[in-house]
């Protein structure tokens, strides 16, 4: 069985569309500091690792 991956990990290996950082940074915030939390559009497009979108 492969080994799980923390969850911020997964989330940061897609692009954010909310913030425009690339995959491997943090969200940011509009001042551009590092936000507490991912942007929710980027934990929307972050796909599951079976290949399948989170419902």
């Amino acid at each position: 069985m492969p080994e799980l991956a923390e969850p911020a990990a997964v989330v940061e290996q897609v692009d954010c569309p909310a913030c425009d950082v690339s995959a491997g940074s943090t969200c940011r915030t509009r001042g551009g500091k590092v936000a507490p939390k991912h942007d929710t559009q980027r934990v929307i497009f972050t796909v599951h690792p079976s290949g399948c979108h989170p419902s």
